[in-house]
C-alpha cells in the first residue's frame, strides 16, 4: 500500500501538470477573451444592447450564481454563520470603515505632493474604496480555494445592504474635500427601496430557492453536484458579469476621457491597495504568533480558521461594479458630461484588477488550506493512533497482571490428564 501511494503521488502530477497549468489559467484566458470581446462589440453586452445584458446577464448571471449557493449550502452550516456576529463585524469594519478611510487618506497625500494625475481619478479612487464588497466574485473565488463559502455568502449580502447606506454618506464627504474634489459635487438622491428590492430578488430569493430545492430532493441535488461541475458554472456566470460591466463602460466612452499615463498610475495604485489590503485582512484573521513564547489561549481564540481567512481576504479588499457605478451615476447626475466617465474609471479598473489576482491568489490559498487540511488529519491520525497505543499498554498490563497470579496460585490451575488417569488406574 506505502508503495502504491508514493507510486501515485509521484506519477499523478507529471501526467497530468501540464493539465493542471491549464486548467488553472482558464479563468484568466476567459477575463481576457470577454474583454477583448467588450471592447470589439460593445454594442452587444451593453444596457439594452443586443442581448438585453441589464435582464440576461445583470440579473440572470447573478441569480445563477447565488441559486448556486443555495443548492450547495447546508441550511444547518448557514444557520451556523449567521450567528458569527464577531467575524461579520470585523470583514465590515475592514470593507467600510479601514478601507476608504485609508483611500481617502493616500489621496489627499497625493494631492499634498501634487502628484502629476487628474485630480478627478483620485476622486474616483477615493469612491472606488467606498463601496462595499462584491456580490458575486468573492463567494465564487472563495468557494473555488476551498475557503468558508457561508461566511463569504452571508458578507457579500450584508455588505452590501449596509453600503446602501454607508457608501453615499461617505462619498459625500469625501467629495467636499476641494483637495481632490475641487469643482464637482454630488447633488443626486439615491433610491434605497428599489436597490434593497433588487438585492432581495437577484441574492436572497435564489438562495432561499437552492435551500428549498435541496431539502425537497437531497439526493438529486447530491447527483447534479457529483455531474455537473457548479464551480466551472459560477466562473462563467462571473464573466458573464465582466463582460456587461466593460461592455458598458466602452459603449459609454468613460476611458476616453482619461490619458494613458493616468490610466498606468491607477492600474498601479489599485494593485497596491489589492494587495495590502488582502494582506492586512490575512494578518487581522491569522494574528502571528511567536513559536518560543508561550501565548495565552484567549489570543489563539481570536485567530480565525484558514477557510474562514479565505472568506476574509476576499470580502474585504473587493469592491462592487454592479452598486458601484449606478451609486456614481446616480449622485453625480448633474455632473459635467463625462465626469461620471472619469470617476467610474478607477473602479472599473479595480474591478478587473482585482480579478486578475484574485484568481492568481486563489491557487495559493486553495493550496494552504489544503496544507492545513492534511496536517489536521495527521494530528487526528497521531491522537488516534496515541490512544490505540495506550488501549493496547493496558490490556498487555491487564494479562501480565493475570498470569502472574496464575504463577502464585497454581492450585487455580487444572491438574494435568496424565493425574487424572493414574488415580483410576
Amino acid at each position: 500500500m506505502v508503495s502504491l501511494s508514493t507510486f501515485e503521488l509521484k506519477t499523478v502530477p507529471r501526467r497530468f501538470g501540464c493539465s493542471a497549468k491549464l486548467t488553472n489559467n482558464r479563468f484568466l484566458m476567459g477575463l481576457a477573451i470577454v474583454i477583448v470581446l467588450a471592447w470589439r462589440f460593445p454594442g452587444v453586452a451593453k444596457k439594452d444592447g443586443v442581448i438585453h445584458s441589464e435582464w440576461s446577464i445583470k440579473w440572470g448571471a447573478v441569480i445563477v450564481i447565488f441559486l448556486i449557493s443555495g443548492l450547495s449550502l447546508r441550511t444547518r452550516i448557514l444557520a451556523k454563520t449567521i450567528m458569527r456576529v464577531r467575524l461579520h463585524f470585523m470583514i465590515q469594519v475592514i470593507s467600510l470603515v479601514i478601507i476608504p478611510f485609508t483611500v481617502y487618506g493616500v489621496a489627499v497625500f497625493f494631492a499634498a505632493v501634487k502628484l502629476p494625475i487628474n485630480h478627478m481619478l483620485l476622486l474616483g479612487l477615493v469612491i472606488a474604496g467606498c463601496t462595499p464588497t462584491t456580490v458575486s466574485s468573492n463567494v465564487v473565488m472563495t468557494k473555488n480555494a476551498k475557503g468558508n463559502e457561508a461566511s463569504a455568502l452571508m458578507n457579500a449580502a450584508l455588505g452590501n445592504v449596509l453600503g446602501i447606506f454607508v457608501s453615499p454618506a461617505m462619498m459625500t464627504v469625501f467629495e467636499k474635500d476641494t483637495r481632490i474634489s475641487p469643482s464637482t459635487s454630488a447633488h443626486g438622491s439615491l433610491d434605497y427601496v428599489d436597490v434593497l428590492k433588487n438585492l432581495g430578488l437577484t441574492i436572497l430569493a435564489p438562495l432561499v430557492v437552492g435551500q428549498i430545492i435541496q431539502w425537497l430532493f437531497p439526493r438529486q441535488v447530491a447527483a447534479v453536484k457529483e455531474k455537473c461541475r457548479l464551480g466551472d458554472i459560477n466562473s462563467i456566470a462571473l464573466l458573464a458579469l465582466v463582460w456587461s460591466v466593460f461592455s458598458d463602460a466602452i459603449a459609454s466612452n468613460s476611458f476616453a476621457a482619461v490619458g494613458a499615463v493616468d490610466i498606468v498610475a491607477v492600474v498601479i495604485i489599485n494593485a497596491v491597495f489589492y494587495t495590502s489590503f488582502s494582506m492586512f485582512c490575512l494578518l487581522c484573521s491569522r494574528l502571528p504568533l511567536p513559536r518560543r513564547v508561550k501565548t495565552p489561549e484567549w489570543v489563539k481564540n481570536l485567530r480565525y480558521s484558514r477557510e474562514d481567512t479565505v472568506a476574509v481576504m476576499y470580502c474585504g479588499a473587493t469592491k462592487t461594479v454592479a452598486m458601484g457605478v449606478p451609486l456614481v451615476s446616480v449622485l453625480y447626475q448633474d455632473a459635467p458630461a463625462g465626469i461620471v466617465g472619469v470617476l467610474t474609471t478607477p473602479l472599473l479598473l479595480y474591478h478587473i484588477e482585482q480579478l486578475i489576482l484574485g484568481n492568481i491568489e486563489l491557487h495559493l490559498l486553495k493550496a494552504w488550506v489544503t496544507r492545513g487540511e492534511k496536517k489536521h488529519e495527521k494530528e487526528a491520525l497521531i491522537h488516534a493512533d496515541e490512544e490505540h497505543g495506550i488501549g493496547l499498554h493496558e490490556i498487555d498490563g491487564y494479562d501480565e497482571h493475570q498470569q502472574s497470579e496464575s504463577n502464585i496460585h497454581p492450585s487455580t490451575i487444572a491438574p494435568p490428564p496424565v493425574a487424572i488417569s493414574s488415580e483410576q488406574h
